[in-house]
């Protein structure tokens, strides 16, 4: 009876048809609802330049976003730190990934707000031109170093460096600029090194443009690097979306620790290079970046102040450095329950 077995084979695959048509519709109309729950939730603004240190954002931006559920994230790039404080006073952001001295000296000249999160720890090198062959020679010599900002880590190593060296002050002049002009600067002969947050030194050695001189590590172990800077109205009106942006930022920084080569991937237009030579910032040495401890203790404030204080950016150190600068009570919270 071929024709009757035919028509029951018709049959079966017509309604194997039908049933995995429905569960795909079933799993388009699951991801729609998600998508449309999602766009109907609170936008926050969150700032953040093109560098390593931010890299945490990324991965709670492209792996974690559906997952939120009391706000929907978008960040802000900017190209110049100048512009982070310009959107960050104005209201415009909620809170920004920032250089760690810059944050502390807003809060110093009166921003309302609060140190929640460490995004990362170390993450820095210092580049020198192929025409000075070591540190010490700058002992002999004039140079100008570029860092990112005055008030920031990278400035703060630069001035630990040459003291480790007993390189003279003067020898050096220090001019903040923008990460993104630093490669084609050395490489004109407009500057003769670099302090710079990670891939853009090991980006530079990629490109046959200076030598890396010393890792973050290698001068000022496990110092804070980024920070998250958050305002008091968001701390203050929006806790829960706060609290939940934290553990998802925490969690953001153990997947790094554990997924580094889908990480850098995943965050390749967040730290501006190819994945390979951010990959390398993450394995070798493999302390040269580290997301691992996102919580800032009095150590880790007391100690930048110090050195704020040491290189005139300061005129002391704050009483209530602990209590009016930082606020761990998120990250903690967000570790415990982790």
């Amino acid at each position: 009876m071929p024709g009757a077995r035919n028509r029951v084979l018709k049959a079966f695959c017509l309604m194997g048809a039908l049933f995995f048509g429905l569960s795909a519709c079933d799993q388009n109309s699951e991801t729609t609802a998600n998508s449309k729950a999602v766009e109907s939730l609170d936008i926050v603004n969150i700032g953040r330049l093109i560098c390593g240190g931010h890299l945490p954002l990324a991965i709670v931006e492209k792996k974690y976003q559906q997952q939120l559920k009391t706000f929907q994230l978008h960040t802000v790039q900017n190209h110049d730190w100048n512009d982070v404080v310009v959107d960050l006073s104005s209201g415009k952001l909620a809170g920004t990934f920032i250089l760690s001295p810059l944050a502390m000296n807003l809060i110093r000249e009166g921003f309302p707000g609060k140190i929640v999160l460490l995004a990362d720890r170390n993450g820095n090198g210092f580049v020198l031109s192929k025409n000075i062959k070591s540190i010490d020679q700058l002992k002999s010599q004039r140079a100008i170093i570029a860092v990112p900002h005055l008030y920031s880590q990278h400035h703060v190593l630069l001035h630990e460096l040459l003291k480790q060296h007993a390189i003279p002050t003067e020898n050096i002049k220090v001019l903040g600029m923008p990460p993104r002009d630093m490669i084609h600067s050395l490489r004109s002969g407009e500057i003769d090194g670099f302090v710079v947050g990670e891939p853009e030194g090991n980006r530079s050695l990629s490109q046959g443009v200076g030598w890396m001189a010393a890792i973050s590590p290698q001068i000022w172990q496990d110092h804070m690097d980024h920070v998250f800077l958050v305002s008091d109205t968001f701390i203050n009106e929006q806790p829960e979306k706060l609290q939940e942006l934290v553990q998802q930022l925490v969690r953001g920084g153990e997947f790094i620790e554990n997924n580094p080569r889908e990480a850098v991937v995943m965050g390749e237009d967040y730290t501006g290079a190819p994945a390979a030579v951010f990959e390398q910032v993450l394995s070798t040495p493999p302390d040269w970046i580290s997301y691992s401890n996102m919580m800032v203790d009095d150590k880790d404030m007391i100690s930048m102040a110090e050195k704020m204080v040491e290189m005139n950016l300061w005129p002391d150190v704050p009483d209530n450095l602990g209590s009016q600068y930082f606020n761990m009570s998120f990250v903690e919270k967000a570790v415990r329950e982790k």
